[in-house]
């Protein structure tokens, strides 16, 4: 992908392994693999992120393994990119490991970015409320399956004010004849290589009972739109084969690479 004179598809998949979801509370444990145990509020919290290293798939899972089960998880997420070593997936596979989700890693230049059509009634805008904030949650605990902002609204909210002043990202609420239905969030980042800014939009969900009538598409086209004020020269973006990345691709989206995402049962 030739985002500009610099980017390459190396750089965008160099982006890609850079990005870690980090929510406040996270513990890290970095070296061979990069594991994360995200906290208690999110349905799936343990999980291996990155995997750099040449060693046997045995070892570096049999110590990823070894860790969740010291923070009592009973089953422990790998992401396996393209470009890892075949014999990672082939023995997470061997020990009962399943495909939960199946990723394209997708990258847009957004010199020139199209603009997308807008359905009836749909309309997108900046999340700067606290409201608006608890909206989102109440959509990701209805598609996520996370617990409900709750007590964590005020924290959130906080949170959310302290990245905005600090024109790091930002958030994007979608509503269908006033109602709130569909959300995704944007972190603003570096490139590799010291090259441009980078927009990764993360966090994409629609209400179940309202897919189909735009709503994605509105949060994706403001998103770049307000990504592309800011300055960023690439949007990256990790898309779900069945849902978003179809979206993605006929959006200008080109895919670099891929990611599934295993279970393993400890």
């Amino acid at each position: 992908m030739q985002t500009s004179s610099a980017w390459t598809d190396d750089d965008v998949l160099a982006a890609a392994a850079e990005w870690l979801w980090l929510p406040d509370g996270t513990e890290v444990v970095d070296g061979d693999v990069t594991i994360l145990r995200r906290p208690a509020w999110l349905a799936r919290r343990v999980a291996v992120e990155r995997t750099r290293s040449d060693r046997p798939a045995a070892e570096l899972i049999d110590e990823a393994s070894s860790v969740a089960r010291g923070w009592e998880a009973e089953t422990l997420q790998w992401a396996v990119r393209d470009d890892d070593a075949p014999d990672l997936a082939a023995e997470l596979e061997a020990r009962g490991a399943v495909v939960d989700d199946v990723l394209d890693i997708l990258g847009l230049p957004l010199a020139g970015r199209p603009e997308l059509p807008q359905a009836p009634g749909v309309q997108a805008e900046g999340v700067d409320a606290r409201e608006q904030l608890a909206a989102v949650g109440d959509i990701n605990a209805a598609v996520w399956g996370d617990a409900p902002l709750g007590e964590r609204l005020g924290a959130e909210f906080a949170e959310l004010r302290r990245i905005l002043d600090e024109g790091t990202g930002f958030r994007v609420l979608a509503s269908l004849d006033g109602v709130p239905a569909a959300t995704g969030g944007v972190t603003l980042a570096p490139g590799p290589r010291g090259l441009g800014l980078v927009a990764r939009l993360w966090g994409a969900a629609t209400v179940e009972s309202q897919r189909g009538r735009g709503l994605y598409r509105a949060v994706l086209d403001e998103r770049l739109r307000r990504a592309a004020q800011a300055g960023a020269e690439l949007a990256l973006v990790k898309g779900r084969i069945t849902t978003s990345a179809p979206i993605l691709k006929r959006a200008g989206f080109r895919r670099v690479g891929g990611e599934r995402r295993f279970v393993l049962p400890l």
